[in-house]
């Protein structure tokens, strides 16, 4: 554990009753700045930069995905993963490959090398998994999941959008 990091997280337990929701607010956001961090040393660590490491995983999830699935699944522009993209295909980690349905459009895959460059991150990605995620139960993951969802939905519903 971080130096601080057990003083960051009992300013959190002290907040009020009344002051919860600030508090939930500031654990999420040193959440995903934490697990942010933490998945950026991955992806140093073998020689990638998160946005990679990011289309590795997903395109290790299901390959043949559009550059548009990808974008949305990622939460990026299309512009930004069409950067990130170029960079993979002169790397020969990627390649694109034209959408027979629809000639626009291009699919994804992983190329060997990029393959590779998966499995070999997989141990360290695994292992920070297990220490965040991995420290609650199969039961407490399907309810943050569903609160989680909850707390992004609300964002949809927010008025003048």
């Amino acid at each position: 554990m971080e130096p601080g990091r057990k003083t960051r997280l009992r300013v959190l337990r002290g907040h009020d009753e009344g002051d919860q929701g600030h508090a939930a607010a500031i654990a999420m956001v040193r959440i995903v700045r934490g697990f942010t961090d933490a998945s950026t040393r991955v992806a140093r660590e073998n020689d990638l930069n998160l946005p990679r490491l990011e289309v590795l995983l997903c395109l290790g999830d299901g390959e043949g995905i559009t550059q548009q699935q990808l974008s949305e699944r990622l939460l990026v522009t299309k512009g930004n993963a069409c950067m990130t993209l170029q960079a993979m295909e002169s790397e020969g980690l990627i390649e694109r490959r034209a959408d027979p349905a629809d000639q626009r459009a291009n699919r994804l895959y992983l190329t060997t090398a990029g393959r590779q460059r998966l499995a070999k991150t997989k141990p360290a990605r695994e292992a920070l998994m297990a220490r965040t995620v991995g420290v609650l139960s199969p039961e407490e993951r399907r309810t943050l999941h569903k609160l989680l969802g909850r707390i992004e939905q609300s964002f949809d519903d927010e008025p003048g959008e």
